[in-house]
């Protein structure tokens, strides 16, 4: 008699039930050849561990069961993609049947892609990370992503502010609108049409809003627009160029700078207004590119007399007076300040750390080591936020939070 083992079956490893956004259940069909030794499933994901990010291969279940043809995930680690890998081992170790993979995607982990810009919001200590499409909000505490809200279109520089007694964030979006948004639920609330092919800023005090638009219907003059909250109504209209973005002076109820987002050289203005949103003071700086400047890179003083921007860390007066470098030609990303302005913390693009620096005397005086590249950072209290990167440079990325104690 002879005997001819089948061939072994076409092996699948299929995710059967997703539990919750955590949890899963993963069933496979038996192998049938010979040489069984055990099953082996392994997991790759890329996430935090032990304090270092990066991809994880880990084994997570095996059986010499052959009839063993399901394994509850449990213990997933906090990752955005999830790729499960089965194989059949023979008695020595060696592979002899690839079985398949399945893939998970866990929604609203980690943000990963072109990242535009983070607000803080202090409090409820999250940020708001911001794509080209796409609002990201993440516990600082936790680290964990709370919601995330995606745009038909590309989005400009946003801003949270408080109104009627609730919290909203103001986006602006590339085809001209201001869009209102809760900003805890990220639920639309309200919007207001500006005009011009885009809007590229919005800065929100005191029932007022303020956005710095493409609308040249008056020139590339009178580009930033103000308009009253309650009645959505244009209450004035200033600026020197189009397409800026808009900082608020702390300490201040209507006082602004403005940084052109695609001139070269690059021109910065100052405004005030009045409670009425009318313009009382406006004046462009003189220098057009004598000095670092970075629409980017760019924190008023505690104070609001100075602000600070570029990588050189290039700090000017209200009145567009440079005033210093921090140090120039640095490669600095991100400010944050102790209360007084005396300290300067001053994260790198380039290196994982932060500088502490005093003003006005510039001096390094302490270095923070970080986990990330830092991004984007910010104080609160004697603890220093990180929004950081694991790849230095890299436009698609994964932003990460982590905390500093001073």
């Amino acid at each position: 008699m002879v005997v001819i083992n089948p061939p072994a079956a076409n092996v699948q490893i299929t995710i059967d039930q997703v539990v919750n956004d955590s949890t899963l259940l993963l069933k496979w069909t038996p192998f049938s050849g010979d040489q069984f030794h055990k099953y082996l499933l392994t997991r790759v994901s890329t996430y935090m561990k032990d304090g270092r990010f990066g991809t994880y291969t880990e084994p997570i279940d095996s059986s010499t069961d052959r009839n063993h043809l399901s394994f509850k995930e449990e213990a997933m680690p906090y990752a955005s993609d999830v790729y499960y890998y089965l194989y059949v081992k023979d008695a020595t170790g060696r592979v002899i049947k690839y079985m398949g993979a399945a893939f998970y995607r866990r929604p609203n982990t980690l943000v990963n892609g072109f990242v535009t810009d983070v607000i803080y919001n202090k409090q409820k200590q999250w940020v708001y990370i911001t794509e080209q499409k796409k609002i990201s909000v993440v516990d600082c505490n936790s680290g964990r992503m709370i919601i995330s809200k995606l745009f038909p279109v590309n989005i400009g520089y946003c801003y949270l502010g408080e109104w009627n007694g609730s919290s909203e964030l103001y986006v602006p979006t590339v085809d001209g609108w201001l869009q209102i948004l809760d900003a805890v639920t990220l639920e639309y609330k309200d919007k207001i049409y500006v005009a011009g092919y885009a809007v590229t800023s919005v800065v929100a005090v005191k029932g007022k809003l303020f956005v710095g638009s493409s609308d040249m219907s008056v020139g590339y003059s009178n580009c930033i627009k103000a308009y009253d909250r309650a009645t959505k109504a244009l209450t004035g209209r200033t600026g020197f160029w189009n397409n800026t973005r808009l900082v608020h002076l702390e300490q201040s109820d209507f006082e602004f700078i403005d940084i052109t987002l695609n001139l070269i050289p690059t021109s910065t203005g100052y405004y005030q207004f009045d409670e009425s949103g009318k313009v009382v003071v406006a004046k462009e700086d003189s220098y057009h590119g004598d000095f670092s400047v970075n629409a980017g890179i760019v924190r008023s003083f505690p104070d609001g007399q100075k602000f600070i921007t570029s990588s050189s860390g290039t700090v000017f007066t209200k009145s567009l007076v440079f005033d210093r470098y921090i140090k120039q030609y640095g490669n600095y990303i991100d400010f944050a300040f102790n209360n007084d302005g005396s300290l300067i913390y001053a994260a790198s693009g380039a290196e994982k750390k932060v500088d502490v620096i005093t003003y006005p005397a510039t001096t390094n005086v302490k270095k923070y080591e970080t986990s990330l590249y830092p991004y984007k950072i910010f104080r609160e209290g004697d603890v220093l936020f990180n929004v950081g990167r694991p790849v230095a440079g890299a436009q698609m990325n994964y932003l990460l939070v982590e905390k500093i104690t001073l």
